[in-house]
């Protein structure tokens, strides 16, 4: 039970001293005159992050909308299908990305990439939820030639960033009969003077093995790294950030041996997920084992502070409770939408990461 007092309450408490009496009312008086002047709002929320970025990375698994797309094989995503996906479910998933996604720090992010979407209109229907709205986020992407139709895609705040140039790199896939997959999304944008390189991946699955399907994401490594040299040569000191669910681990040769990341001075590329994976943690449960798929990869420029943009406190992966499923042994998986043809209601089977980068 709460009891509210007001101040003519107070002095008629027949046990408080008069000084007590007075101390309380000047309380009073002093809270009201603070509340006025900042509005109502929780100033440490509202300020919290001022002259930072922060970017998150979602892997929102099979966000497509319930329309049947001919050119795509999104056909198990239709209100016909097996998965019986309709537009109550659609506008379930909506809320609840919007929900992961604004609990991501304290204030909203500033840019979210995003991966397995299926167009423009899911990304802005999602943009347009009440948990992001406020943000009025403007959205990079492209349709890519992907055949189940899957892209990446790029969401960032106008009033802190403004997008200066836009690219998409496309790779032909060595193994297995899809040769086609997603575009790989880079983009540069402008804060305050500050120029920052991002890159939105999304490589190849392992579906069909590990070792089978490795010369698929080796090709798109090769691919994304011959442009992050170009933009080096060009800047030594360019300050670039490649996020994205790589479907590697950090260890594997696609990150550590053809893009070069890992930790320490010696690499072109610093892994903010390495020491992450390492400890046994991870963005995504596979067969009760957590591995982190989802990473940031930073230039070297971005962990020195004269630079203009850096790195402030590493990477970090979001996981909440009520975004995480416990089976009867105990283990714990991300919160899915789908299990095969069964719907379970869930976010998605990723969990996403997060890093925040300050100016000087």
């Amino acid at each position: 039970m709460v009891i509210h007092l007001s101040v003519e309450d107070f002095l008629h408490l027949p046990k408080l001293t008069f000084m007590v009496k007075l101390f309380s009312i000047l309380f009073l008086m002093t809270s009201l005159f603070l509340f006025c002047c900042t509005g109502g709002k929780n100033t440490a929320t509202e300020t919290a992050g001022d002259g930072a970025l922060l970017l998150t990375f979602y892997n929102v698994e099979n966000l497509f909308d319930t329309i049947n797309d001919p050119a795509t094989n999104d056909d198990e995503f239709t209100p016909a299908s097996e998965k019986q996906w309709n537009t109550q479910r659609y506008l379930e998933k909506l809320d609840h990305l919007g929900k992961v996604l604004a609990n991501v720090g304290t204030n909203l992010p500033d840019i979210i990439g995003l991966c397995e979407v299926e167009n423009e209109a899911v990304v802005r229907d999602l943009a347009s939820t009440d948990y992001l709205k406020s943000k009025s986020y403007k959205l990079v992407h492209r349709d890519s030639p992907d055949g189940r139709g899957i892209d990446v895609a790029l969401l960032y705040d106008p009033e802190k960033l403004e997008v200066l140039t836009t690219e998409y790199i496309q790779s032909l896939l060595p193994a297995g009969d899809r040769p086609q997959t997603r575009l790989v999304l880079y983009a540069t944008m402008k804060s305050g003077a500050d120029t920052l390189h991002c890159f939105v991946n999304h490589w190849p699955s392992r579906s069909g093995g590990q070792e089978e399907t490795e010369p698929n994401r080796l090709t798109v490594a090769y691919n994304v790294d011959k442009r992050v040299d170009a933009i080096r040569a060009e800047n030594p000191d360019a300050q670039i950030v490649l996020m994205g669910d790589f479907n590697d681990y950090p260890n594997n040769r696609s990150l550590a041996e053809i893009m070069d990341a890992g930790l320490g001075e010696n690499h072109a590329l610093v892994n903010l997920m390495w020491d992450i994976h390492k400890s046994g943690l991870g963005t995504y449960n596979y067969k009760g084992s957590w591995g982190c798929l989802d990473q940031f990869l930073v230039s070297q420029s971005l962990l020195d502070s004269s630079k203009g943009f850096y790195v402030e406190g590493g990477a970090q992966i979001i996981k909440k409770d009520w975004m995480l499923f416990v089976d009867d042994k105990g283990v714990a998986y991300p919160s899915r939408t789908y299990g095969g043809p069964n719907y379970y209601g869930g976010f998605s089977d990723h969990l996403p990461i997060a890093m925040e980068i300050k100016h000087n």
